[in-house]
């Protein structure tokens, strides 16, 4: 008799049998298709095509391994957020993960009640060819090539909760982790307050101070740790700036970055609130670091790009005309091509050109999605980011009703001389 998929998944959920174990290196085939958008001519190569949601990495890190060989990516496919490896050449993909936590999600911004892995906080460390991931109370890797899993470090009674990061060398690994049983109380205060509806949006910068947290490093070689800095507030990405260098986000009591050595000296905001509003997202590139600033006022949404040179101590911002969304700006290492998401009343995939010429400057649409379908908007943001071999915006889509890793074809717009240094 046919298995009914949904019959099994829900049945997982009361402790029935759900994967065997030994899940790690089970191969899957080819799922993806290649179409080409109606409305711009871009050709879309959908990468999964399975009836449950997939997405990369947190997009401030890579998910694509140098060589363009492999991404890696989330699927819920088993019922379980799991790590799975797609090859870029066959479409093959082959699992790496088996965790098994109950109450994994990422909490705040995404679902807190998933299962499996805690999603969105891996990191590839593309140095090594490993991904680490977090299971219970334990740093776990899997190197990509041979599928060996193992444990990196044990972390009793705390949690992880905010996105990590490798250094470019591969030496160090980067994580936010707080008092396990602290964080689950202030979340379920939090869940409750919002049911009663008594906490409002401005009430999570109050919320952060409540959540003590500690910005972490594991030398990836001996899986030695030592703390980088003890903070009495929530945070909730790390990234590394270079080999020394790390930026968190956020700051204090706002949105925002900062920048603090390895050894925990040198802290420094940068980029504070002004103007045109508080830094949002950003990512790390040769030319600096990219972010957007976002400015609401009487009910109008202002969006700036900006770029900020950490060495110099200095940043340059312009207006996107007519982006009044929710947006997240695009990664490119090499800071040369503009491009981000825009969320509001529609949504896209945009490319800014001649940011710095006013009668020039243009907006181009390269990708019309589904708006966000309800809750979990995290696991559903485009979070778009260009490939290794700069051909390609590697980016979720929502289609079918699940989000699936997609790439669009940009190979035209990718080194045309229209953008950041454009004067």
């Amino acid at each position: 008799m046919p298995i009914n998929r949904r019959a099994f998944v829900l049945s997982t959920a009361a402790g029935v049998a759900a994967a065997p174990a030994g899940e790690i290196g089970r191969r899957l085939p080819a799922e993806w298709k290649t179409f080409t958008d109606p409305e711009t001519g871009r050709k879309v190569r959908q990468l999964t095509t399975a009836a449950a949601n997939s997405y990369p990495l947190y997009y401030f890190s890579p998910s694509i391994t140098t060589d363009g060989r492999y991404l890696v990516f989330h699927s819920e496919r088993s019922g379980w957020v799991q790590l799975y490896r797609l090859d870029l050449g066959s479409g093959e993909m082959a699992q790496l993960t088996e965790g098994r936590t109950r109450d994994s999600g990422w909490g705040i911004w995404c679902e807190k009640h998933l299962r499996g892995i805690y999603n969105h906080l891996s990191a590839l460390n593309a140095a090594r060819r490993e991904v680490y991931y977090f299971q219970d109370e334990q740093v776990r890797r899997t190197r990509l090539d041979d599928l060996a899993s193992s444990v990196l470090y044990e972390m009793p009674g705390r949690i992880s909760m905010g996105q990590s990061m490798c250094s470019p060398d591969g030496r160090w690994f980067a994580f936010i982790h707080a008092d396990r049983a602290h964080f689950a109380q202030a979340y379920a205060d939090r869940e409750a307050l919002t049911n009663m509806g008594l906490f409002q949006w401005m009430g999570h910068e109050q919320w952060r101070r409540t959540v003590p947290t500690t910005i972490g490093l594991i030398d990836t070689e001996t899986g030695s740790y030592r703390d980088v800095m003890r903070l009495d507030f929530h945070v909730h990405h790390v990234l590394f700036v270079d080999n020394d260098r790390l930026l968190i986000n956020h700051v204090r009591n706002d949105p925002g970055m900062w920048v603090v050595r390895r050894d925990g000296t040198g802290a420094r905001d940068l980029r504070p609130r002004d103007a045109h509003g508080v830094v949002v997202h950003q990512v790390i590139t040769k030319r600096g670091i990219f972010y957007e600033s976002v400015n609401s006022e009487k009910g109008t949404r202002g969006n700036w790009l900006g770029c900020y040179d950490l060495d110099r101590d200095r940043y340059e911002e312009v207006l996107l005309p007519a982006v009044d969304g929710y947006l997240h700006t695009g990664w490119d290492p090499d800071g040369r091509f503009l491009f981000f998401e825009n969320h509001g009343k529609t949504h896209e995939l945009l490319s800014l050109h001649y940011p710095f010429q006013k009668e020039r400057t243009r907006v181009r649409k390269l990708r019309s999605m589904a708006l966000y379908p309800g809750r979990g908007g995290q696991r559903y943001h485009a979070h778009p980011f260009l490939t290794p071999d700069r051909r390609s915006i590697a980016y979720t889509e929502v289609i079918g009703g699940f989000a699936q890793v997609c790439l669009l074809d940009v190979a035209d717009l990718v080194d045309r001389d229209e953008y950041w240094d454009r004067r």
